[in-house]
């Protein structure tokens, strides 16, 4: 599935289910839950079986074990996600989302067929970020998984300015090095590096201007063992 169509099916879940003709029926099932950044919403097994929407803010879902992460997905708005994993689900910054049992929304969804599709979109989005992420792990040394990084976000969220690429990554320095499985240091010393050779250049915080899209490319296909 093309990137744009997944993330245009995923923004529109809540409106879907909103624009339904009895969709008034369906959103008291959702109940509202915030939480503040770093919060741990749900750990491993968690007791509950209750699948989420998110509303509001970013969450990272991730595995743990001896003090070691591997990030498998960074949730959006309108992203759909589930409790009863192996996984660890932290609030990036602080976040809302839509709670209701995997049961009964399966029920309600089952009666309603954009619901599934925008579900089946959104599913299908977190499953090819997981891949890319565990693929750039795997095969790619952590300069060229920064540059992959800063580069599918421009391809895939970012806007065409007249001085390059606008990219709100809407992530500090520690997140994108959680997310790319780095330190911190590697992370700022790539934008460093970036910057110096004129090809990004950060002007807020997880916001960058991407100058040269060709030449960070070159990063992605170039690596020193």
């Amino acid at each position: 599935m093309d990137a744009n169509a997944a993330g245009k099916m995923k923004d529109g879940l809540l409106g879907v289910i909103s624009a339904l003709q009895d969709g008034e029926s369906i959103l008291p099932h959702l109940n509202e839950r915030t939480y503040s950044k770093r919060h741990i919403l749900f750990m491993p097994h968690h007791n509950d079986n209750l699948l989420f929407i998110v509303k509001k803010g970013r969450l990272r879902v991730y595995l743990s074990l001896h003090g070691r992460e591997l990030s498998l997905a960074i949730l959006g708005p309108g992203d759909v996600y589930c409790t009863h994993t192996r996984a660890y689900v932290e609030a990036l910054e602080d976040t809302s989302i839509l709670t209701c049992s995997t049961e009964t929304f399966i029920g309600l969804a089952s009666q309603h067929q954009p619901i599934i599709g925008a579900v089946v979109g959104s599913l299908g989005g977190l499953m090819t970020n997981a891949i890319t992420i565990i693929e750039n792990l795997y095969f790619n040394c952590a300069d060229k998984r920064v540059a992959s990084f800063f580069y599918e976000q421009a391809m895939n969220h970012g806007k065409q300015m007249a001085d390059g690429i606008y990219l709100k990554v809407g992530l500090t320095v520690e997140n994108i090095s959680k997310v790319v499985g780095t330190c911190r240091q590697t992370v700022s010393s790539f934008i460093s590096l970036m910057e110096r050779n004129d090809i990004m250049t950060k002007v807020a915080r997880g916001e960058f201007i991407i100058r040269d899209i060709d030449k960070l490319y070159s990063f992605v296909n170039a690596c020193s063992d």
